[in-house]
């Protein structure tokens, strides 16, 4: 069994075999250097480290080619391992065919590479690529055509604008939609019954004469008349604010405005068909009955207005 071809056959298949007491080889690459003027190209040799994993990859592989078992190739592999450290202590060398010897150097065991020894890496699979196609050949400068020019005079280079006009954009659509809002919520705010605010009444000699108040008898009658009749009188009446036809809604209505401090009363007609929120005022002046029941309206009941319980 020639053991030293299989170390060989094993070292070109992995770039590196362990023997055990004589060391691990190395397949390694010397790069191109330069001898004189001369540039010499890149080349393979092997070394030995001492350095190695401790494995029967060897050994299995001779027992797969020599078809034995591991046993038996290990022991082979072991009795030229001892053979070979005897002629090397020596002074002899233990050639591996193809690629070298193992010699005694400086009370080193080394590996000599053979001079003739060449090595081709294995190809590595790529894809070809289409070879470029040569440029149109031009006989004459008159076949060149005429290429634009790239470069161009920063004088007249316009200058990007920096300002952005996507975010000027939201800004504007940001303000629009706040503007709606705002003007909504107040429109809505209007449309509901201020009643947290007492109505300002103030009362004058020359407030023009407008308006309607009740008579003795329980009917409306215009204020000017009142004034004729009793120019100086002061008036007691109670002011409508809101009509119900539910107990219900007339009794929360009367809750809410008492909470704000308006001293209003509920008033029910006979049939009880009808429910009234009032607020009476004592002492008014005929001539101020019109600025009263407006200030009241303003206030109380901008919708429908307010008016005087008969």
């Amino acid at each position: 069994m020639d053991v030293a071809k299989y170390i060989g056959l094993f070292l070109l298949k992995n770039n590196f075999v362990y023997i055990h007491g004589l060391g691990n080889l190395e397949l390694k690459k010397k790069p191109a250097q330069y001898t004189g003027d001369v540039l010499q190209g890149p080349s393979y040799e092997v070394i030995v480290t001492s350095m190695g994993s401790i494995d029967d990859n060897l050994a299995n592989f001779i027992a797969t080619n020599e078809q034995i078992s591991i046993s038996k190739a290990s022991n082979a592999l072991r009795e030229f391992s001892t053979k070979s450290r005897e002629e090397i202590a020596n002074g002899n060398a233990v050639a591996i065919p193809g690629l070298g010897k193992f010699a005694m150097e400086r009370g080193k065991t080394v590996f000599i590479t053979d001079p003739s020894f060449t090595y081709t890496p294995p190809g590595i699979a790529s894809v070809r690529v289409a070879k470029r196609q040569d440029d149109t050949p031009y006989m004459t400068n008159a076949d060149i055509p005429a290429v634009k020019p790239r470069y161009i005079d920063p004088d007249t280079e316009v200058e990007e604008s920096s300002i952005s006009w996507v975010k000027i954009a939201a800004w504007a659509v940001g303000l629009i939609l706040l503007s709606a809002l705002i003007y909504f919520g107040i429109k809505y705010m209007n449309g509901q019954d201020s009643t947290n605010v007492g109505p300002l009444i103030e009362t004058t000699e020359d407030t023009a004469l407008a308006g309607t108040v009740p008579a003795g008898d329980g009917t409306l009658v215009d204020s000017t008349d009142i004034i004729n009749t009793n120019p100086s009188g002061p008036l007691t009446i109670d002011v409508i604010l809101n009509t119900y036809t539910d107990l219900g809604n007339a009794t929360r209505r009367l809750d809410k405005l008492t909470s704000y401090g308006n001293n209003v009363q509920l008033v029910t007609e006979e049939d009880s068909s009808a429910f009234y929120v009032v607020l009476p005022f004592e002492g008014v002046s005929p001539a101020d009955t019109a600025k009263l029941l407006d200030s009241l309206a303003a206030v109380f009941n901008p919708t429908y207005g307010v008016s005087i319980l008969q």
